[in-house]
């Protein structure tokens, strides 16, 4: 069974609400997208859930994390906006790990979807080998050029084997994806 952890090791995702709206744009303006339209911004915090990803450090936020689009094959959407400016090195693939592991946590979905822009592989960990399920061609106009958009994809099973494997040390010492967050940490033995 996985737990619907909101912290890593760097990150917290904290509820996000309609007062983050105006927030939530300027992170897309800042990450370089040009084309935000005002109802696909609104329709995205309007979503299953929608989080504010803050440092927890210092408790500064970062970007968004959302999940939307929740259709009856068992399909959610997932996103995450990253101010490039605040975010450090290594924390987008935390947030996507967080969020992903609570959108099977939380809800009866078979898959997850996401898109993203070669402008944004290094910082959620995704490389050019990394196998994206379809590529549409020039598909979005930023930061002055056409860039293609990588449509990926993990099931329910792919993640469960992610979270029993190379994923165990993104949340810290003592810690599980399949362990309740809000009790005490398991120890090592």
């Amino acid at each position: 069974m996985l737990f619907p952890h909101t912290r890593s090791r760097r990150l917290e995702l904290r509820p996000a609400s309609a007062d983050d709206r105006s927030e939530f744009v300027r992170t897309l303006l800042r990450t370089g997208i040009e084309s935000v339209t005002p109802a696909r911004a609104r329709a995205t915090l309007d979503s299953s859930a929608a989080f504010l990803v803050a440092l927890r450090s210092s408790g500064d936020v970062v970007g968004f994390s959302t999940l939307h689009g929740l259709d009856p094959a068992g399909h959610l959407r997932s996103g995450l906006y990253l101010d490039p400016e605040r975010a450090k090195y290594g924390v987008g693939a935390e947030g996507m790990y967080l969020t992903t592991n609570y959108a099977f946590a939380a809800f009866p979905v078979d898959k997850l979807l996401g898109q993203t822009t070669e402008a944004t592989f290094g910082s959620i960990g995704v490389t050019n080998d990394d196998e994206a399920k379809g590529v549409l061609d020039e598909h979005l106009y930023f930061q002055g050029r056409h860039w293609n958009l990588h449509n990926f994809e993990v099931t329910r099973s792919e993640w469960n084997v992610l979270v029993d494997g190379r994923l165990g040390n993104v949340l810290g010492d003592g810690l599980s994806w399949r362990h309740d967050p809000n009790r005490t940490p398991q120890r090592a033995v």
